[in-house]
């Protein structure tokens, strides 16, 4: 056997080297180092894996606070009169570009021009009221478009009074069929 270390030429010019032989105990070790090396990983993995567990259900239990205080929070807040709508025109109405904009409005309504304009409006509109009132009045007494109105009032009652006369007469149709006949002919007659 050869020993780590030796060289052996074999009767050959080139030298090699040969592994020292291993012990029967050598392999045990490695084994035995392998498995606590396994050993350990896997209790650290579990430690970490209860720590993830922990965290896990503290957030939860967090969460589940958390709503409780929102929940508790927008009751008051309703009691109080702090609805969303309300902060948020408060927070607008207290905003800068909203204050510039009220405080030009405001000297905007109290300026002459704006004055002037509204007048303006406003008698206009009462010119076109005037104006559609007498349109109106004329209309009303306007001999022909009354005639006309008399004359559809007039045409309208014919029609439903022929409507509603056949109306009738298919009722007494279906109540006296041995009438038929008669009321068939009086029909007749009143067309022609």
């Amino acid at each position: 056997m050869i020993e780590v270390g030796e060289i052996d030429t074999g009767g050959n010019d080139q030298e090699t080297v040969t592994p020292a032989a291993t012990t029967a105990e050598e392999p045990d070790e490695v084994g035995e180092d392998a498995a606590a090396q396994v050993q350990e990983i896997e209790r650290i993995f579990e430690e970490k894996r209860e720590r993830l567990q922990k965290l896990e259900k503290d957030a939860a239990e967090l969460r589940a606070n958390l709503n409780v205080k929102d929940a508790q929070i927008a009751q008051l807040k309703e009691e109080l009169g702090l609805t969303r709508i309300a902060v948020l025109k408060k927070s607008v109405e207290q905003s800068t570009p909203f204050r510039k904009t009220k405080e030009l409005g405001d000297r905007v309504v109290q300026s002459e021009t704006y004055k002037k304009v509204g007048d303006a409006f406003s008698s206009a509109g009462q010119r076109t009221s005037e104006a559609f009132g007498k349109a109106g009045t004329s209309l009303k007494e306007n001999e022909t478009l009354q005639s006309v109105g008399s004359r559809l009032r007039s045409a309208s009652i014919s029609v439903k009074e022929k409507v509603s006369g056949a109306f009738t007469r298919t009722q007494s149709y279906s109540e006296s069929p041995q009438n038929e006949s008669a009321e068939e002919s009086a029909s007749y007659a009143n067309t022609t």
